[in-house]
């Protein structure tokens, strides 16, 4: 069975309202970074746009395919459909252990009303 890194920054974390979807998965580090911003879409969820030089923090668990299908269809990402509010990418990760490579939800547009985060962790953010 085909494992899978992804890396979760926002409502999968561990505290977040969809971690639940998480809780059966093997988790691998709570506290590691992608290069992004982080923004409040005011949705109730955040969104990581791709940034140099800034770091969101995140977690990362290992999935299997089903597993991943299943985040997929959280996320509504679709492969190969062209109306994605995410992308998945393939990204390098940091970890106290060094880089690992894992998928990232991205978001695909950044709306004019989108907030961004000063300290780029939503967990943080919501309990400020």
């Amino acid at each position: 069975m085909k494992k899978h890194l992804v890396f979760v920054y926002g409502t999968l974390r561990k505290d977040g309202s969809n971690a639940h979807f998480l809780q059966h998965v093997i988790y691998i580090e709570h506290r590691c970074y992608a290069e992004g911003q982080l923004y409040d879409t005011g949705w109730g969820y955040p969104a990581l746009i791709l940034e140099k030089d800034k770091w969101v923090t995140g977690e990362l668990y290992e999935v299997t395919t089903e597993e991943l299908k299943q985040l997929d269809e959280l996320e509504d990402f679709v492969e190969n459909r062209a109306d994605n509010l995410y992308d998945r990418i393939s990204a390098k990760v940091h970890t106290t252990n060094g880089k690992e490579e894992a998928f990232v939800y991205v978001m695909r547009i950044k709306e004019s009303h989108f907030v961004p985060l000063v300290e780029n962790d939503w967990i943080r953010y919501l309990n400020k």
